[in-house]
């Protein structure tokens, strides 16, 4: 052991140790992880010093917890990684890779722009605007909580349209399209309605995204604020084309022959 794992606590190298397993695939996504019984003997730690290992794989999105008579714990399957720098949503994104996804309107309310959101959309505060919650539910679990706000004078009878559809295809009945995004991210714990709509902890890891839309004209006609589980998805962002798509092939470690 090196002098810099001495300094480490233990369960923080055991959660080390079992997440290099995942990813040298030795533990393969839906094989039954091994017992608390079983990590206790392997490593010769209390299994209060396992569980809180455990608990940090399952933070991560790593590992799945399951109660009754076929429960266990299990190896997740890889979270899919979703780009930033595309025009399509995220749930757009995870239908796109097969996912069954379902919206709940959760609420709608034409009320005042709250301040922090007026100054960025260019509005003063007495403003009314159309406040839209929703929630999807990605295979049967929910995993985004999504709110619009949409100032009512661009979008007058937005509430009398089918909310669980797309709000950028009901946005552009009304010549509202968006040209311009600006996105930002952000790691959270679920607020309280968060927790009870996501069925997750105060403590539970969240990615918050916040989105500016921006028409033709620079207008700004919706700020979006996102919060995803972290344990469903991976975030990317890719700017440019990539000049080698393909895996590149180690080089020749000796002189080599020229090409």
């Amino acid at each position: 052991m090196t002098s810099q794992s001495r300094k480490r606590p233990a369960y923080l190298l055991i959660s080390d140790a079992l997440r290099d397993k995942i990813e040298r695939n030795e533990l393969e996504p839906g094989q039954r992880f091994p017992t608390e019984r079983e990590l206790v003997r392997e490593f010769h730690v209390a299994r209060m010093t396992v569980r809180h290992a455990l608990d940090i794989l399952e933070d991560e999105g790593l590992i799945d917890r399951r109660r009754g008579r076929s429960g266990g714990t299990y190896v997740r399957t890889v979270p899919p990684t979703l780009s930033l720098t595309k025009k399509d949503s995220i749930a757009t994104q995870l239908r796109e890779r097969g996912h069954e996804i379902t919206v709940r309107v959760v609420s709608v309310n034409k009320t005042h722009v709250p301040k922090h959101v007026a100054a960025a959309l260019g509005v003063n505060d007495a403003t009314y605007a159309w406040d839209i919650k929703r929630l999807f539910i990605v295979d049967g679990k929910p995993v985004i909580v999504s709110r619009y706000t949409i100032p009512v004078d661009m979008a007058p009878e937005l509430n009398q349209h089918d909310l669980r559809e797309p709000i950028l295809n009901i946005l552009a009945g009304y010549d509202l399209q968006p040209v311009f995004k600006r996105e930002s991210m952000s790691a959270a714990t679920a607020r309280t309605e968060e927790q009870k709509l996501l069925g997750v902890s105060r403590s539970h890891p969240l990615l918050r995204f916040v989105r500016l839309l921006k028409n033709e004209t620079g207008v700004v006609f919706a700020y979006v604020e996102e919060s995803l589980r972290s344990d469903i998805a991976n975030v990317e962002v890719v700017l440019g084309e990539d000049p080698a798509p393909q895996p590149v092939q180690p080089r020749d470690g000796g002189a080599g022959k020229p090409a």
